[in-house]
């Protein structure tokens, strides 16, 4: 059976997204589904919004708690145009923050790209929006079982 694919977005592709990517693809992988994970970034320079090295450090301690062994340590990567067709499904973390840069840049994911509302550091503490994105992940890969 062919893997089937989604596609996590956020703003830089250095917290939430990263969290996403890692928590769905290990649990897709504990329960042997068909399924795999990505994540993209939709600011055009993520490095100004003072992100610094390959993934956030909170992504990679609540990881650690969750008993995930990370996959490839990679720095951020932001969505080119026309990527998001290769995936099955579209999930942007926070409609507020996110529509806006679809809007701008991604217009042909309008119709596509599903909405979450994990807010970014700063508007939500990183265990309430890590434990809310784990949560929302599980009842996903539930659904897609």
């Amino acid at each position: 059976m062919p893997t089937r694919k989604i596609l996590f977005l956020c703003t830089g592709n250095f917290y939430r997204s990263r969290f996403a990517e890692e928590w769905f693809n290990h649990l897709a992988a504990q329960k042997g589904l068909a399924w795999n994970a990505d994540s993209r970034g939709l600011s055009k320079n993520p490095y100004l919004l003072g992100n610094r090295g390959p993934i956030s450090p909170l992504t990679v301690q609540e990881l650690a708690k969750r008993s995930v062994r990370l996959g490839e340590i990679r720095f951020p990567k932001i969505l080119e145009q026309g990527e998001a067709a290769q995936f099955e499904r579209v999930i942007a973390l926070d409609q507020d923050e996110h529509q806006p840069l679809i809007e701008g840049f991604y217009p042909e994911l309008l119709a596509t790209v599903t909405y979450w509302n994990i807010k970014d550091l700063g508007d939500e503490s990183s265990e309430s929006a890590l434990g809310r994105l784990a949560a929302k992940i599980e009842t996903l890969l539930t659904a897609l079982a």
